[in-house]
């Protein structure tokens, strides 16, 4: 059976994954809580080890999910995987936020990853022109 495109895009599964690793952390960081309440000092170290995996994971997760880091990790993935999926998830990644700040390296590397899938044989015409409007409406150079 087919997913929607929505359903199957990498944008989409970038978001789930990341926000999996939110829910995670905070499962596992709500368990070393219990185990603390439960158990007191008996598991002391353990529920601090738990609580360091559990902070970790919600921060990975949280990071991935702010506009800035999505844009480059999708700018990433489409220079060094060109391709019709990537440059989607790329578009759906700049369009996720009204303005986007990004430092200059950064708009250089969402730049050449949109001319990396230029030189596609079978680019998308319409797309590379919606990435660079996008790219226009919703980048803002940041000072640092």
């Amino acid at each position: 059976m087919m997913k929607s495109l929505k359903e199957g895009t990498y944008y989409s599964r970038y978001r789930a994954a990341a926000t999996r690793f939110e829910i995670i952390g905070c499962i596992v960081a709500l368990a070393a809580v219990f185990l603390h309440v439960i158990f007191g000092r008996g598991l002391l170290t353990v529920s601090l080890f738990l609580v360091a995996i559990g902070a970790f994971l919600l921060i990975i997760g949280g990071s991935s999910l702010r506009p800035h880091n999505m844009v480059k990790a999708f700018a990433q993935q489409c220079t060094n995987d060109p391709c019709l999926e990537s440059a989607q998830g790329l578009l759906e990644a700049i369009r996720s936020s009204r303005k986007i700040r990004l430092v200059q390296k950064s708009i250089n590397d969402v730049n050449f990853a949109i001319e990396v899938y230029e030189c596609l044989d079978d680019a998308d015409a319409e797309l590379i022109q919606q990435l660079r409007d996008a790219v226009a409406e919703h980048i803002v150079k940041k000072a640092f």
